[in-house]
């Protein structure tokens, strides 16, 4: 197994960095936003006014801060719905994302087990049908559609302890009614834990941005800076704050806060500077299935309403040792020895008292003895 050293892999990303935002500034600017960027992936984000990039965490990760894949530990599948506005028929927003740590397992002769990173994949759409057509002389009785279709492949990994990097090669096709194109895109993330209870994040956003032209006219999302920071108070509380800046000076901000009263459930609730209105939502997470609800309130066209689920899959076990065939086979941890009557050693177990550990067994071997668990027991 090849390993990637830490030193080579910072310098590796940082190269990346700068040469895809080198590269950004000479392109020429641009306003439009993606299915992906309208909406975001998952609703989790949503609820907490979209300031997501110090927080993310799990696979939604792919597009708001595709570093924070390098926190998941085991496999994830999330699947999104929402109706953006109420008043409005004909508009469906949705996505689907995998994430999957690329865990090893060598065993215990030759080191245990790591990682390669986190690898996910992503697809969001947006659809608005039945637009009525007109030309100089009006309505002509037709109808069109509108269709963003955005497909991701992200990747994250550690570096050290307190940080990570990604990045998120990203295809845009738009369809307008007798139109399409589409154009490929990178994003950049990076997270790091500045103290044991605070976070900070760093996204450039369409470092190259998917340019797509359309009746002759080719247009391209801008490049954005978005920096975000979350705090957490009393174990239960987190805070998030944020903002972003595109290359035209353009800017945005928010907040949120996500409370944690039960282990299972989180209420939240947003604010977004840019449209002005409040969010709100809901999740619960359980061992292997997640749910995230998020309302945008008020709005000329009426209210927003998002849900996501996610599908955890648990991870596979932990560092094997040979030999370990057969029931009441058990798991130790390698260099963990303790020395024993005869001068030799004895390793302790996984589990601390499992397995007849002298100083746990309550037993009723003799004094001075040690009693040895039959097999099975």
């Amino acid at each position: 197994m090849i390993m990637i050293p830490k030193r080579v892999l910072t310098l590796w990303a940082a190269g990346i960095l700068a040469a895809a935002v080198a590269g950004a500034f000479e392109q020429a600017p641009g306003g439009a936003a993606d299915a992906a960027q309208s909406w975001g992936l998952g609703a989790r984000a949503e609820a907490l006014g979209r300031v997501y990039g110090a927080l993310a965490d799990d696979a939604a990760a792919a597009y708001w801060n595709p570093a924070g894949l390098a926190a998941l530990d085991r496999t994830e599948v999330t699947f999104g719905y929402g109706r953006p506005y109420k008043e409005i028929g004909g508009i469906n927003v949705g996505d689907a994302v995998i994430a999957k740590p690329l865990l090893y397992n060598m065993g215990e002769e030759a080191g245990g087990g790591g990682s390669l990173g986190t690898l996910a994949g992503a697809v969001a759409f947006r659809r608005v049908s039945d637009i009525l057509e007109a030309d100089d002389d009006g309505f002509t009785g037709r109808t069109f559609a509108d269709t963003d279709l955005d497909l991701y492949i992200a990747y994250a990994h550690t570096v050290g302890k307190k940080a990570s990097l990604g990045l998120a090669l990203k295809n845009v096709t738009r369809t307008v009614a007798g139109y399409d194109d589409s154009g490929f895109g990178l994003d950049l993330g990076a997270q790091y834990k500045a103290a044991a209870n605070f976070d900070v994040g760093l996204v450039v956003r369409n470092a190259i941005a998917p340019s797509y032209e359309l009746a002759a006219l080719r247009d391209a999302p801008p490049l954005t800076l978005e920096a975000s920071a979350g705090y957490e108070l009393f174990g239960i509380v987190g805070l998030a704050v944020g903002g972003t800046l595109t290359r035209e000076l353009f800017y945005d901000a928010g907040a949120g806060v996500e409370v944690t009263p039960l282990k299972f459930l989180a209420l939240r609730g947003g604010y977004d500077l840019g449209d002005g209105r409040p969010r709100a939502g809901i999740g619960m997470e359980f061992e292997t299935f997640a749910f995230d609800y998020a309302i945008r309130v008020g709005g000329a066209l009426g209210d927003t309403h998002l849900a996501s689920v996610s599908f955890l899959i648990a991870p596979p076990p932990k560092v094997d040792t040979e030999g370990g065939e057969g029931e009441g086979y058990i798991e130790y941890k390698p260099g963990e020895e303790k020395p024993n009557e005869d001068g030799g050693t004895t390793e302790e177990p996984l589990i601390p008292g499992f397995g007849g550990s002298p100083e746990k067994d309550t037993g009723n071997a003799g004094e001075g003895e040690e009693k040895t668990p039959a097999p099975g027991e």
